[in-house]
C-alpha cells in the first residue's frame, strides 16, 4: 500500500481529494494531511509517506520550498504538485526539484479522477522497475538513464533550456533543427520519470499556443517506455501542429507572425498592448494583421487580449491576496475602475464580489517575481 500525504492550505481541497480520489483501486493510502509545508514536515518527521501531493501556492512555507527540503531529507519520497495556475516556470521548477506530475486544479472537474491517479501510480510502478544494461535500456543498449544523483547538476543547467528548444516554432517547419532537438534532448539522459514530467509541461505550453489555431488538444501517453517511444510521440505531435498551422488559407510566414503575436502578448500582458504595437513587432501592417489574426486565432486582438486579461486577474483574485488595484496593474489595466467595469461584463460579478464568492485569496508565493 502506498502511503499518501496531501498538503494544501485549502481545507476544502484537501478533504476533496481524500473522500473523491479512489485510492484504493490504485493500492495507496491517504495517512496524513497539512496546511503548509512546516507542518507538513512536521508529520514527515514521524511518519512513513511514500507519495506528497502539495499545492505550490501556500503561506508560511510554500510548495517549491517543500520539495527542497523533501528532496534532500526524503530522497526516495516520489512527489507530485497541485497547481491552479499553468504556469511553465513554476512548473518547471517543481519537475527540476524531483517532481514527477503535477496536477492542474481547473482541470480535475474536466478529467476523471481515475485517470490523474492511475497516471501517477503507472509512474511510481515504471520508475521502481530495475534498470537492465540491456538492449531494453530506455535510451540505447549500453547506456542506462542516468539517476537522480547524477543528474542533478545537469538537470540545473541543461533542463532550463528545454523550454527555449522546443518552444519556439523552427522544429516545427524544419527537418535539420528537429533532429538536431531531438538529439540534444536525448543527450540529456534525464530519467524516465524527469524527462515524462518535462514533456508533459512542454505539451501544456504547445496547447497555449497551438490551440488557438483550432486544432486537436495535443494529449501525453501514461508512459514511454523507450526513447524510440518518445521519438514518435514527438514527430506525431509536430505533424499535428504542422496540419493546424496549415489550416488557414495564409503563408506560412503570417501564421508564424501571428502566433508570434500571441506569445508576446500573454509574456507582456501588463504592458499597455496595442493591436498596432504589435503589428508593427512583427512587420506586418495594422488592417493586415487585424484580419489575419482574427481569422487563424478565432477572435480579433482586443477580444483575445481582454478575455486573456480577466482570466489571468481570476487567477490572481484566487490565489493571492493582492489587492484589486495591483491585480488591474498586473494584467495591463491601469485604471481599476475601468477594469472592474470590464470585468463585471465579461464575468456578470466584480472583482471583490468574485472573490467573495470563490474563497477569500490565497497568498502565493512570490507571483511571477513580484514582491
Amino acid at each position: 500500500m502506498i502511503k499518501v500525504m496531501i498538503v494544501d492550505d485549502d481545507k476544502l481541497v484537501r478533504k476533496g481529494l481524500m473522500s473523491a480520489m479512489p485510492w484504493g483501486e490504485f493500492d495507496m493510502e491517504v495517512v496524513g494531511e497539512a496546511s503548509n509545508g512546516e507542518k507538513a514536515l512536521e508529520f514527515l518527521a514521524v511518519n512513513s509517506v511514500e507519495l506528497l501531493l502539495t499545492d505550490l501556492a501556500m503561506p508560511v512555507m510554500s510548495g517549491i520550498e517543500l520539495l527542497k527540503v523533501v528532496r534532500k531529507q526524503y530522497p526516495s519520497m516520489y512527489t507530485v504538485v497541485l497547481t491552479f495556475h499553468q504556469d511553465f516556470e513554476y512548473i518547471q521548477e517543481a519537475l527540476r526539484l524531483g517532481a514527477i506530475d503535477y496536477i492542474a486544479k481547473v482541470q480535475l472537474e474536466k478529467e476523471r479522477f481515475e485517470e490523474v491517479l492511475g497516471r501517477i501510480h503507472k509512474r511510481i510502478l515504471e520508475d521502481a522497475k530495475p534498470v537492465q544494461p540491456t538492449s531494453e535500456d530506455f535510451y540505447a543498449a549500453n547506456h542506462r538513464p542516468q539517476a537522480d544523483s547524477e543528474v542533478q547538476p545537469a538537470m540545473g543547467r541543461d533542463a532550463d533550456h528545454l523550454k527555449d528548444m522546443w518552444a519556439g516554432l523552427e522544429w516545427i517547419h524544419h527537418e535539420e533543427p528537429f533532429a538536431a532537438q531531438l538529439r540534444q534532448l536525448k543527450e540529456l539522459r534525464l530519467p524516465p520519470t524527469k524527462l515524462f514530467g518535462h514533456l508533459y509541461a512542454l505539451s501544456d505550453k504547445w496547447n497555449q499556443y497551438f490551440l488557438t489555431l483550432g486544432g486537436t488538444a495535443i494529449k501525453m501517453p501514461d508512459a514511454f517506455d523507450s526513447w524510440q517511444e518518445v521519438e514518435v510521440w514527438l514527430t506525431e505531435i509536430r505533424d499535428l501542429i504542422r496540419k493546424a498551422m496549415e489550416k488557414p488559407a495564409y503563408s506560412q510566414e503570417v501564421v508564424d507572425s501571428v502566433m508570434k503575436a500571441v506569445r508576446i502578448m500573454k509574456e507582456e500582458l501588463q504592458e499597455p498592448v496595442t493591436s498596432a504595437m504589435i503589428a508593427k513587432r512583427v512587420n506586418m501592417s495594422r488592417s493586415y494583421f487585424s484580419q489575419c489574426f482574427k481569422d487563424i486565432v478565432g477572435a480579433n486582438f482586443s477580444e483575445y487580449l481582454r478575455n486573456h486579461r480577466i482570466e489571468k486577474a481570476k487567477e490572481y483574485l484566487l490565489y493571492s491576496n493582492k489587492t484589486i488595484l495591483w491585480i488591474a496593474e498586473q494584467v495591463g489595466y491601469m485604471d481599476e475602475k475601468y477594469f472592474s467595469r470590464t470585468f463585471r461584463e465579461l464575468t456578470g460579478c466584480l472583482p471583490s464580489e468574485f472573490r467573495s464568492q470563490n474563497g477569500t485569496g490565497r497568498e502565493m508565493s512570490n507571483p511571477r517575481g513580484d514582491v
